[in-house]
């Protein structure tokens, strides 16, 4: 028809994977739900509501999806030891899996185990882009700070997509 113009097909977005609604880490005995975790007023991620359930960023990536998925979890809780309370304990090569809404599942492995302070957190480590799939776990660790309630640094678990 005279008179129109031919409009560009639009580029689709990649799919994105089912919602993550499990965490196994063998090496740790750590099987169990997940929470979703938002981002707090001060522009920290919130952690879990209950201490003996571990929680993924659900504004960020998913699992099995290109970049870094973040998953949280306490270390400790009122009570005693909570779900990341071994996690500085993992190793390169360790294991991870993510159960996923639709019932499938990721396999992840451990690349590295990091011990940050808190002060010196590294967010672009930890939530940049990446190539491919990857996966933090993170938790607080080292000294606790008596006078903050908090403890002063962040163990942070880097793992990759196995196929």
């Amino acid at each position: 028809m005279p008179g129109q113009v031919a409009v560009p097909p639009t580029a689709t977005a990649p799919a994105r994977h089912a919602e993550p609604v499990t965490l196994a880490v063998p090496a740790l005995r750590i099987s169990g739900g997940l929470e979703r975790l938002a981002i707090g007023p001060a522009g920290e991620l919130t952690p879990p509501r209950d201490p003996g359930r571990a929680g993924w960023y659900a504004a960020g990536v998913r699992p099995g999806d290109t970049g870094p998925a973040v998953i949280a979890g306490h270390v400790d809780s009122r009570t005693g030891p909570a779900v990341f309370a071994e996690l500085q304990r993992l190793r390169a090569g360790d294991q991870i899996a993510i159960g996923r809404a639709d019932g499938t599942s990721v396999r992840f492995q451990v690349d590295s185990v990091r011990v940050t302070t808190k002060a010196a957190f590294p967010t672009r480590d930890v939530y940049g882009a990446t190539p491919d799939p990857q996966l933090r776990l993170i938790t607080c660790g080292g000294a606790f700070d008596t006078h903050t309630g908090h403890y002063v640094d962040n163990v942070i678990v880097f793992a990759s997509l196995t196929h």
